[in-house]
């Protein structure tokens, strides 16, 4: 009777000690900052050989940041700026070439930690302004005021073997992350 018992504590005991993704960095600043951390993703598409179609037009940006005085400018947003506030996460998306055209954007407000937006999970930020992400099954922490990048490259052929078009598409992913910023310098323009 008394080795279930035992078998339990030291489940437990090994349960509490296994690392978590999930388990959030606590918030180390003031609340009149946040940070601005961006995930881009890009595509590019180029024509091989052939007539290959044009890609959609996309809507356009709905933020704009300058990250030489740290102003961040929006249409509106949707979300309070308040002492709550802790990471404002921009999401963007554009397209070049023969992949089509223009950018959409949009802001989220993160109160809380972990945060999942798609493939991100932002989990945390530490004392120095890094940002604790997951991105699909891989843990990347990306220092204030530096980036991670993730690039693809695929082809597409369309039509028959006589009259075939072929183009390439890079799709590159991008997590920026501008570090700690005033809530001060946010506008709406």
């Amino acid at each position: 009777m008394k080795y279930p018992l035992y078998t339990l504590f030291i489940t437990l005991f090994l349960f509490s000690c296994a690392p978590r993704v999930d388990r959030a960095v606590p918030w180390p600043f003031e609340e009149d900052t946040y940070v601005f951390i961006e995930h881009r993703q890009e595509e590019d598409g180029r024509v091989i050989q052939g007539e290959f179609p044009a890609g959609p037009m996309i809507d356009f940006p709905t933020y704009m940041f300058d990250p030489h005085s740290g102003t961040l400018a929006s249409q509106e947003f949707t979300f309070a700026i308040d002492d709550e506030l802790k990471v404002i996460f921009g999401k963007s998306t554009a397209l070049r070439g023969i992949a089509g055209g223009g950018m959409t954007s949009k802001l989220e407000g993160i109160q809380s930690f972990p945060y999942e937006s798609e493939d991100v999970v932002l989990r945390g930020v530490d004392e120095h302004g890094n940002a604790h992400i997951l991105y699909r099954d891989e843990q990347i922490v990306i220092e204030s005021g530096d980036r991670w990048e993730y690039s693809t490259t695929r082809r597409d052929t369309i039509g028959t073997l006589r009259d075939r078009s072929i183009a390439e598409f890079t799709k590159t992913t991008r997590i920026i992350n501008y570090g700690v910023l005033k809530k001060s310098d946010i506008r709406k323009w």
